[in-house]
């Protein structure tokens, strides 16, 4: 569940996103489709990042956000996405690094990049997924970004109940908002 809820517009409200003037400007077009718009968005600290084995009697870890940015290109190829969680449990911290390699559709990207922990860094895939551009009322606007991945962190093995180096299962759903350029709301 995203950390905001959304308002959805009535038949004589207008998108709370778009009903401000230049609030327009973070979504853009390709297509037929809306994407966000350019330039860099931040990952605000303390959101849930999800952990766990994917296994039955494992235990899910609530590791949170500590920072990051998503720094999104013209053409969507190249985007990056910087961000580090902390497993609060372990102390463990995790450095995620990634650009997008691969449009699966627009609203949905593949990015590929490195994990960083105390044993060292190790290759990561991240599914991405834009999910729009949204606004409460009296609050600035937020991008709404699904991030899943298979991770292999092996510090955090004993803590989710796992004896061997699997892979963990990574999962969150983000809001990011724009930048200082956009800090007049």
């Amino acid at each position: 569940m995203p950390a905001t809820i959304t308002e959805h517009p009535t038949p004589h409200q207008s998108n709370p996103a778009r009903s401000k003037g230049s609030a327009a400007d973070l979504i853009r077009t390709i297509g037929s489709v809306q994407a966000p718009a350019v330039g860099p968005w931040e990952i605000g600290s303390g959101q849930r990042f999800g952990l766990a084995a994917g296994r039955w009697r494992s235990k899910a870890l609530n590791a949170r956000v500590l920072s990051g940015t998503l720094i999104i290109t013209d053409d969507l190829l190249g985007s990056s996405l910087d961000f580090t969680v902390l497993e609060p449990d372990t102390g463990c911290c995790v450095g995620f690094s990634a650009r997008v390699a691969r449009l699966l559709s627009v609203d949905s990207w593949q990015a590929d990049g490195r994990t960083t922990a105390t044993t060292g860094s190790r290759p990561v895939s991240l599914r991405l997924r834009y999910n729009g551009v949204f606004c409460e009322r009296g609050r600035q606007p937020s991008l709404w970004l699904t991030v899943e991945a298979n991770v292999n962190l092996p510090e955090l093995e004993v803590a989710v109940g796992s004896r061997r180096a699997g892979r963990l299962k990574a999962a969150a759903e983000l809001n990011l908002n724009p930048t200082s350029c956009w800090r007049s709301w």
